[in-house]
């Protein structure tokens, strides 16, 4: 285990410059080089002290985006026709990178890693997707999955 200092919140409980134990793995290979994080030694502990005013600045900016977009996501509903079976069994189904590309249509651009659909959509009906866009901003996109044969 190796202890690090959180450079952004990312996770609901990690506060920017909060020390933390994490798997080493994890620590090296996914926080340390995303920026996310530093080793906690006392020189980085300090420093990142003395640049947490700057940081926590950021993260309101990055918030405020955050909630800006969810207004405009929360105002969407995805509604897509695919073909089906007759007891709504889709032939294809709706998947994440369809969701994000229906954003970006909208104007509205995030990565795949905020969508949280789970597995992909394989029936006709409606669902609602969660987004997070932020540890402590999260909205949800409507969608409707049509069959030709219904919606006629």
């Amino acid at each position: 285990m190796t202890k690090v200092v959180v450079l952004e919140k990312f996770k609901k409980n990690w506060e920017i410059g909060s020390v933390v134990t994490v798997k080493d793995g994890y620590a090296r290979n996914y926080l340390i080089p995303n920026g996310k994080a530093k080793f906690a030694t006392k020189q980085n502990i300090e420093e990142i002290k003395s640049l947490e005013e700057i940081l926590m600045k950021k993260d309101d900016e990055y918030k405020s985006e955050a909630t800006e977009t969810a207004s405009k996501i929360n105002e969407l509903k995805l509604t897509k026709e695919i073909a089906a079976k007759e007891n709504g069994e889709l032939y294809g189904s709706l998947s994440v990178s369809d969701i994000v590309s229906f954003l970006s249509e909208n104007n509205i651009n995030i990565q795949k890693k905020f969508v949280k659909l789970g597995n992909k959509i394989k029936t006709t009906g409606e669902y609602t997707v969660n987004i997070d866009l932020h540890p402590e901003v999260i909205c949800s996109l409507d969608i409707e999955i049509l069959s030709p044969k219904t919606s006629a």
